[in-house]
């Protein structure tokens, strides 16, 4: 009953953010903030045209997305998986995130998974304090 307490409060969090970003105009806060986007860029997207049954743009958006509910019920059963393949399932989560990160960083024409740090908040910033104090 705790995890699922954690899981509704987790959840209620992540919606007040994403609400948050959405009527601010910020979107991504990690692409916000560096002008990377992140190994779940395009997550939400996929999510909401997978349940539109819209699986073709669900792909597009983040070719992991069916991972989500799974992802959801790892976590509530955690404890109950034994130590060793807990471990292996992580790992396996990371090298996924990571391996389908890198081909979309460097896939041509992927308009989802971009870098341009000048655009991060950060570096207009660091940018804008260096042009105040000449």
């Amino acid at each position: 009953m705790k995890k699922l307490k954690e899981a509704v409060i987790l959840l209620t969090g992540l919606g007040l953010v994403l609400i948050f970003t959405t009527i601010s105009g910020i979107g991504c806060p990690i692409k916000w903030l560096t002008g990377v986007s992140c190994a779940g860029c395009g997550m939400t997207r996929a999510v909401f045209y997978a349940v539109q049954f819209q699986f073709g743009k669900a792909l597009h958006y983040h070719p992991l997305f069916w991972m989500l509910p799974f992802l959801v019920l790892l976590y509530l059963f955690w404890e109950k998986i034994p130590a060793k393949p807990r471990k292996g399932i992580l790992w396996a989560v990371i090298f996924l995130f990571g391996a389908v990160y890198f081909v979309r960083m460097f896939l041509p024409g992927d308009y989802i998974v971009t870098a341009d740090l000048r655009s991060g908040i950060i570096v207009r910033l660091w940018n804008h304090d260096k042009r105040m104090s000449k």
